[in-house]
């Protein structure tokens, strides 16, 4: 097991990118799918045990954590929600990105929002929303630029994972009719 203070001294050369909140697990399945569609080589680490980290050759590692995510120092982060009883932890970790980090965070969640809102760390901050959607015929399909893009995925939740994963993705050099082109393959069973 690799505690937060060994990951971020082994990869502070690295841009880290910390998942934090609940829906943690499908937020990395989401990046991880459209990341590997468009081979792009990435580290992660999904919990406390290495999955694949730690390449020299690679730019990013992406981190889903649920505990001391504050000692990770992320580069950009994803804030799904405050989940968790203790609002000191959600708000550490805003303090704790670098200087000029990236927070994507769930603006529908209105303790979220304030956290955000009252944070004065010095960091660029990109609010994510439920996406624009409609159902037909038991399928849900998501409104994109491109027209309707069918998903195996469904629920308000769900679209907010996409658009929030959207955004890192984003941040990482994926433009987002690249990223639909990933997602509209995805599967729960992937």
């Amino acid at each position: 097991m690799i505690t937060p203070q060994q990951l971020y001294l082994q990869s502070k050369h690295k841009t880290r990118v910390v998942i934090y909140g609940s829906q943690r697990k499908l937020i990395i399945a989401l990046i991880l799918h459209v990341l590997e569609y468009h081979e792009r080589n990435v580290d992660y680490l999904l919990g406390t045990e290495p999955t694949k980290y730690l390449n020299n050759g690679n730019e990013f590692i992406v981190i889903e954590t649920a505990e001391n995510a504050h000692e990770l120092k992320a580069n950009i982060a994803l804030l799904s929600s405050s989940n968790t009883k203790n609002n000191a932890q959600v708000i550490a970790f805003i303090k704790s990105l670098t200087n000029g980090g990236i927070l994507v965070y769930n603006a529908e969640d209105i303790s979220v929002e304030q956290m955000v809102k009252d944070s004065s760390n010095p960091i660029k901050k990109y609010p994510y929303h439920t996406p624009e959607y409609s159902i037909e015929n038991d399928i849900m399909f998501l409104d994109t630029r491109e027209g309707k893009l069918p998903l195996e995925l469904s629920g308000q939740e769900d679209l907010q994972n996409i658009a929030g994963s959207k955004w890192i993705c984003q941040h990482m050099g994926i433009d987002e009719d690249d990223f639909y082109e990933a997602i509209g393959s995805f599967s729960i069973l992937s």
